[in-house]
């Protein structure tokens, strides 16, 4: 009877997982008495996907008692080490999948992905052409090799894989994707550029097609958060929690992608003093859940009311929590790319909050994401999304600098290209950090980790801004404002 219970559990958990209602899912799996491997997989898969780390490591290693081999749990911890910023035990755990199973393509490619996380070039290299030699159809490994060494993919390789897409036997959509943007870089590199256009349209509708969950996330960002945000905040507060968290000086990097957000941080984070890195987080997002579980925001037709004092203690303790201290004095960096959302709340959090807003010609910022695949962010697969992106932007900054111009800095990108002392120093100033020679020598890091589009270009000297780059674009784009 137990058993018939188990399984019925399971079915129901199975069922609420595949329409996306991981919570309801998670509610009916962990009340299975005798979890097997498979209920043990889709708890830890659904933890991952809420971004609980810590129960998600316990529910995968209850699979290694079960299957001290079991490919899935050792991936996923070596990707979880990887999130939590611990590249040892994350290259330990990659490292044991492939001894494991010696044609295991995930191991391989997640080894090349750390690697190249950390700079080390030569040793990506050789395990991205591992990823080939297991799978030669793994256009994933190709694009990421084209972007590390152009020269690696040659004119036969090029031929082969449009000849491939031809057929498209046993290739999965994103992988299908993938090989349109290699066919697209390669255009470029000839500038054929309505070429390029067609084969980049082409990778990202495959791309946004593959995950029906994208459709959603568009109508969240696009639509959803920028009609909450335009309602009028008020904010329940106490002056003495505000005295008690003064001595935290957070720095919060806005900007469009591929608008110099990774150079900024990355400039700041070279000086002297000891900055806490954030990187991107889940830090609001997971506190606004906390607010809305535990009834302290209110929301109504034309106002939010936002219980400050609860919030502010949820977000500082989960920066403590990351950052792995205790005081309450402290500075730190966060580059979450969708807090600009937020951007009051953050103020009224942490009054003493730092913005730097990374600034790129409008025009420019759109074929930049455009010749990308930036696969978390369903929006950038759209010309028609990312212009939208771009107006929510734009526009949620230029209000918000008219109340807290005090807070804001406009970088440039241009500017701080062709003028990266002096910008560099400005950026330094505003943040209250000395500069030094250190900051624009980043490159020289030994520690630098770069999970970005920007990994390649952040790991050498800043070079001067090619305004004309994207001019023959226009002809193609001319619509857009």
């Amino acid at each position: 009877m137990n058993n018939l219970n188990d399984e019925s559990l399971f079915t129901k958990g199975l069922e609420y997982y595949k329409k996306n209602q991981l919570e309801d899912s998670l509610n009916f799996l962990v009340k299975i008495k005798k979890k097997n491997l498979n209920t043990l997989k889709l708890i830890s898969i659904i933890l991952i996907k809420k971004n609980d780390i810590k129960n998600a490591k316990i529910a995968l290693n209850k699979i290694l008692n079960y299957d001290k081999k079991n490919l899935f749990a050792i991936n996923s911890l070596g990707d979880l080490y990887k999130i939590e910023k611990n590249y040892t035990n994350a290259e330990i755990f990659f490292k044991k999948s492939i001894s494991c199973d010696k044609n295991f393509v995930p191991g391989y490619f997640n080894l090349a992905s750390l690697y190249e996380d950390k700079g080390e070039l030569k040793l990506a290299k050789k395990f991205y052409l591992k990823v080939i030699e297991v799978d030669n159809k793994n256009y994933a490994a190709y694009f990421n090799l084209q972007r590390l060494d152009d020269s690696l993919i040659s004119d036969d390789t090029i031929k082969k894989i449009k000849n491939q897409l031809k057929i498209k036997h046993n290739l999965k959509d994103k992988n299908i994707a993938y090989g349109h943007f290699i066919l697209a870089k390669n255009h470029r590199k000839k500038n054929e550029i309505y070429k390029e256009i067609k084969e980049l349209s082409e990778g990202h509708k495959i791309f946004f097609n593959s995950n029906p969950m994208n459709k959603f996330a568009v109508k969240y960002w696009l639509d959803t958060v920028p009609a909450m945000i335009n309602k009028k905040f008020s904010f329940k507060d106490t002056e003495q929690n505000k005295i008690k968290f003064s001595n935290i000086h957070p720095i919060f990097i806005f900007g469009i992608p591929r608008s110099g957000t990774t150079l900024v941080e990355t400039i700041i984070t070279s000086g002297e003093k000891k900055i806490y890195n954030a990187g991107e987080n889940f830090i609001l997002q997971k506190a606004f859940q906390n607010l809305q579980k535990n009834k302290k925001i209110y929301e109504k037709e034309e106002s939010i009311k936002v219980d400050t004092d609860f919030l502010r203690k949820k977000i500082i303790n989960n920066y403590m929590e990351i950052f792995s201290i205790q005081s309450e004095k402290f500075t730190f960096i966060d580059r979450t790319m969708t807090n600009f959302y937020f951007a009051e709340i953050l103020l009224e959090v942490f009054p003493n909050a730092k913005i730097i807003n990374c600034k790129r010609d409008s025009f420019h910022n759109l074929v930049a994401i455009y010749q990308q695949c930036l696969n978390n962010l369903p929006w950038s697969h759209n010309i028609k999304d990312i212009k939208k992106y771009i107006s929510i932007y734009n526009s949620k900054l230029k209000n918000l600098k008219k109340i807290y111009h005090k807070n804001i800095l406009t970088v440039e990108l241009r500017k701080l290209t062709e003028f990266p002392e002096d910008v560099s120093k400005e950026i330094m100033s505003f943040c209250k950090l000395n500069w030094s020679e250190k900051v624009l020598k980043y490159y020289k890091r030994k520690d630098l980790i770069c999970s970005t589009a920007s990994n390649i270009q952040i790991r050498e000297k800043i070079f001067k801004y090619d305004n004309s780059k994207f001019l023959p674009y226009k002809e193609f784009l001319d619509n857009f404002q």
